[in-house]
């Protein structure tokens, strides 16, 4: 990784890992009053990461109407099973876009997809959150891509990966919301008892995205690569 590289990385982790909880943080703080602007500069932030990663080039239109793209996927994927409480797919579409372009690209997609399906799902104290969590989704799938650990090579074990990052990140990070928006006085039983009601709707929603990932990973990677290689998309 060369002295660029490492800058675009660092300044990620510091806009994903510091400024974006910051701002999660204070939305809860805050209440419904500071909710949307909140969303907003989640929204903002999220892009930040991603624009970085061209280490002041201007990226390719094709690339971000690529990205806008895959958005809209994860979008529809969510919208279309409504139905079904607690499975949907959108993680997986995520996932697979973080694998395609990067954690960058990944966490912009992931957090956008939560803010915009949310104008059918409901926007809500829980809109920042959902956006943190599901943009940490898509950025630690890209750096496991990027470490060969996630792979449309390796089907089968990059569906299972899949699984237990939805389930690990949903839990800590959204059931952690649960906790603090549902208790008023917070006890390690009351605690225990939301991260127990939400073990059950985050394997359903793992294994949604884990079905998603096993099914259409490899046609997917397939005709993003196509794209990647025939526009000259440098990731």
């Amino acid at each position: 990784m060369n002295k660029n590289s490492k800058k675009g990385l660092i300044i990620s982790i510091l806009v994903i890992a510091i400024a974006i909880p910051g701002t999660v943080a204070l939305s809860y703080l805050f209440g419904d009053r500071k909710l949307y602007i909140a969303s907003v500069i989640i929204m903002i932030l999220a892009m930040v990461p991603f624009f970085v990663s061209f280490e002041g080039n201007k990226p390719d239109a094709r690339l971000l109407a690529t990205l806008a793209v895959m958005t809209a996927i994860a979008v529809v994927s969510r919208v279309a099973f409504i139905w079904a409480p607690s499975f949907k797919p959108m993680a997986g579409v995520i996932i697979m876009t973080a694998i395609a372009f990067g954690p960058q690209s990944g966490f912009m997609c992931g957090a956008l997809s939560m803010i915009v399906s949310n104008i059918m799902f409901g926007q809500g104290p829980w809109t920042p959150w959902q956006m943190f969590c599901y943009g940490m989704i898509g950025f630690v799938a890209g750096l496991l891509a990027n470490g060969k650990i996630l792979s449309d090579r390796h089907v089968i074990r990059t569906s299972v990966i899949s699984f237990f990052i939805v389930v690990i990140l949903s839990s800590l990070i959204l059931d952690t919301s649960s906790v603090l928006m549902m208790t008023t006085t917070v006890t390690f039983g009351s605690a225990m008892t939301i991260y127990l009601a939400g073990l059950i709707p985050n394997i359903l929603n793992a294994t949604a995205s884990a079905l998603t990932v096993f099914l259409l990973l490899k046609p997917l990677t397939a005709i993003l690569n196509r794209l990647k290689k025939k526009y000259g998309m440098n990731i």
